[in-house]
């Protein structure tokens, strides 16, 4: 069977997010305890380049699975993505033209949008509130 691309549209430009570990959470910097979160959910389909599956980038989050907060109340960031209330997009930043007249991606950077209300990523993807990761 063919390789066939099953990642939406919307997701495609944060499949180029290289995976950020750290020992601190990369949005809130607690030190414990810690979880790999995939920044494109495992379930949400496949990419392919070259006839190869593109592997989900991470990012290094306090908590685990889908737990909000800790004993004390403060929340875990681990638990908010799952909750669709921390959201990631990937930033690409224009290197210089080639040949043609079109620029040469250069790199780029990962942002992160912390809400008090849980939305869809696309509905996310429209406000005002990211920042640098």
């Amino acid at each position: 069977m063919a390789n066939v691309d099953t990642l939406p549209a919307m997701l495609v430009p944060l499949m180029s997010a290289p995976s950020i570990r750290l020992d601190r959470c990369a949005v809130c910097g607690r030190r414990s305890p810690l979880n790999q979160h995939h920044i494109v959910r495992r379930a949400a389909g496949k990419l392919y380049r070259a006839g190869r599956e593109v592997p989900k980038p991470t990012v290094t989050l306090c908590g685990m699975g889908s737990v909000l907060s800790d004993s004390d109340g403060r929340p875990y960031c681990h638990g908010l993505a799952h909750a669709n209330r921390l959201h990631f997009r990937w930033v690409p930043e224009e290197g210089p033209r080639d040949g043609a007249g079109s620029y040469r991606p250069k790199g780029g950077h990962l942002e992160c949008l912390l809400l008090d209300e849980p939305a869809p990523y696309i509905e996310a993807l429209e406000m005002d509130g990211w920042r640098k990761l």
